[in-house]
């Protein structure tokens, strides 16, 4: 009889089965469900904790943007070649503080946006004796400019600027002030176009004037300013210096350049974005002369700024006496402008839903003020 044949010996009643009890796989159940909970649980803390990062990461970038910006601006604002703007002469019609664009007069600006200088409604944000900044003039839509953040102004010259392809001799009339208009050749590797607002300078005086026709001559490019009937044209103003004192000496340029007016407007806006809450995002734009407005960093909720202002300036320390904020400074001298950015990270991260917001604080010293 082969193995196979033997006859299997019968279940017997109470004989032990191999496997599993209901009351074992109900248990082992639960214990999957908790697992299984346990794991999801923590994938999902995982989840919040990278976003949480992630957002922090976000708003510390931001702010590292945004220092960078002002304060590079803030440094540069004010240059004027090495003239300076002791012997500054306008060479514009009428008053160059009409046109905040280009009043190179003064290196830094502010608009306090929880003053009385603050006015959205009708986009015009005035100062004390000062210019009118008129927002929907500049292609900024005053709606979409943060309730109650300041705006800053900084103003140079492009550098570096055109060196004079041979000294400039200003003619005048010393009794009625009227005389040539006087032509400025430059290195014609520049870039400047008509309606552009230049200035020369030398390390005795600069003025500022619009260019009106451009003319090139092999390397040479001679500027003029507009004729009689052109926009900012003065005709008391024929000379570019006071007394007639030529530009580069009477031997050579030395030095003298034409540079490019440069302004950049920062402010805080409505952006493009979208967080994951359905929320229109706050960004830093900067505005910068006829050009259109750019967003720069996204996730910047606010912008104040206090000048730091010299109230002695004859006593030869050029250092701060008090800090006061945009439409206070009046004609004193700023020698230092503190900022303080509030920098979010755009989507909600945390664990309430809610959006992290933080604020930085830094002082700029003037280089050029």
């Amino acid at each position: 009889m082969t193995r196979s044949q033997v006859p299997q010996e019968p279940c017997r009643p109470g004989s032990r089965l191999l496997g599993f009890s209901l009351l074992e796989l109900l248990i082992a159940a639960a214990l999957g469900v908790v697992l299984i909970a346990a794991v999801v649980q923590l994938f999902a803390g995982s989840s919040r904790g990278n976003a949480a990062l992630a957002g922090q990461a976000l708003l510390q970038e931001s702010a590292r943007h945004a220092v960078a910006l002002l304060s590079r601006s803030a440094r540069n604002a004010g240059y004027l070649g090495c003239g300076g703007r002791d012997g500054l002469v306008n060479g514009l019609n009428g008053t160059w503080r009409e046109i905040v664009e280009f009043d190179v007069s003064r290196p830094v600006e502010g608009f306090d946006g929880q003053g009385t200088n603050w006015n959205p409604d009708i986009g015009i944000l005035p100062t004390v004796g000062g210019p009118a900044l008129a927002f929907a003039g500049n292609r900024v839509d005053p709606a979409e400019l943060r309730p109650r953040s300041d705006v800053v102004v900084f103003r140079r010259l492009e550098a570096p600027g055109a060196p004079l392809a041979r000294s400039l001799s200003t003619i005048q009339d010393p009794v009625t002030g009227e005389g040539e208009d006087p032509l400025v050749p430059v290195d014609g590797g520049f870039a400047f176009e008509t309606d552009d607002f230049v200035a020369i300078s030398d390390c005795r005086q600069s003025a500022l004037f619009r260019i009106g026709t451009i003319s090139t001559i092999g390397r040479v490019a001679t500027l003029s300013r507009p004729s009689a009937t052109g926009a900012f044209w003065n005709r008391a103003r024929h000379s570019l210096s006071r007394g007639d004192q030529p530009f580069g000496g009477g031997v050579g340029p030395e030095g003298a350049a034409v540079g490019r007016v440069v302004t950049e407007i920062y402010f805080v806006a409505r952006g493009a974005g979208i967080n994951n809450r359905g929320e229109s995002v706050w960004s830093l734009w900067r505005k910068t002369a006829a050009d259109r407005p750019a967003e720069l960093v996204q996730g910047v909720d606010d912008l104040q700024v206090l000048f730091g202002v010299d109230l002695t300036p004859g006593n030869g320390i050029d250092s701060p006496d008090r800090y006061l904020p945009p439409g206070q400074v009046g004609a004193n001298p700023v020698r230092t402008v503190h900022f303080v950015a509030t920098v979010s990270s755009v989507d909600a991260v945390t664990a309430d839903e809610r959006v992290l917001r933080r604020s930085f604080a830094w002082t700029v010293a003037l280089r050029n003020g």
